[in-house]
């Protein structure tokens, strides 16, 4: 009995009322964090696999090349070359050379023109007291470093060090299966005189880029639905009984 007929509330107000059991143990927070971290990186490289697809279908011309601009390149020197291209100065045993891919260089001048690339230490021991115009920025406003010299001992086109070279009126197209190594781009007068006035793009061609966007996507795609996937169970074991 209770004084004045009233019953004492319970310790607990309702059995019923009882709070839910967690079973968000530690493996279970671990193995979300985990495969939260996987998507994020499958998502990464999804959306990266279409991005090298989508260039690899929209973003070369009709011979595969990826270009840059054509710009206008003008010096009052007797060259134009560019800064230092480093491929890799010792070759790694595994890696092929064409895993560099084709290199195209094209120039348009209304006189005739050479164009050629060649190992760093041959074009600097060609034009070391040579006045010339290293090409320092190509984009929309190229940009040089100058470098005071004297006129060349000979034309361009007599040396022999050039791995690939292209000569003549109009335009012209030097393509190069790139290789290992340190190399340097020339452009000059095929006269080796002094004023160069040309128009030139650069492009690459990489024929395993639609490999490489393939597999980006399909290993994205798995990455992603499978931490997805991991997500959804690792929710459903550990939802309140």
């Amino acid at each position: 009995m209770t004084d004045g007929g009233k019953q004492r509330p319970t310790s607990n107000t309702a059995a019923g009322a009882a709070q839910p059991r967690s079973n968000w143990t530690v493996s279970r927070v671990i193995g979300m964090v985990f495969a939260s971290i996987g998507g994020l990186i499958g998502l990464a490289l999804l959306v990266g696999g279409i991005a090298v697809l989508a260039a690899y279908a929209f973003g070369r011309d009709d011979d595969g090349y990826f270009n840059s601009d054509r710009q206008q390149l003008e010096s009052a020197t007797y060259a134009i070359v560019t800064e230092d291209i480093d491929l890799g100065a010792d070759e790694v045993d595994w890696a092929p050379d064409n895993i560099l891919g084709n290199v195209r260089v094209q120039v348009d001048s209304a006189k005739p023109v050479f164009v050629g690339i060649g190992s760093d230490d041959d074009v600097d021991r060609y034009l070391g007291d040579v006045a010339y115009d290293e090409l320092i920025d190509f984009d929309d406003d190229p940009e040089f470093d100058p470098h005071e010299g004297s006129a060349p001992r000979a034309p361009p086109g007599d040396q022999d060090f050039w791995v690939a070279e292209s000569e003549g009126s109009g335009e012209q197209a030097l393509t190069w299966d790139a290789e290992f190594g340190r190399w340097t781009a020339v452009v000059m007068n095929a006269d080796a005189a002094r004023g160069i006035d040309v128009e030139a793009d650069a492009g690459v061609k990489l024929d395993w880029a639609i490999w490489a966007g393939l597999g980006m996507f399909l290993v994205g795609l798995l990455m992603t639905v499978g931490a997805v996937i991991v997500i959804l169970l690792i929710s459903r074991h550990a939802s309140p009984d």
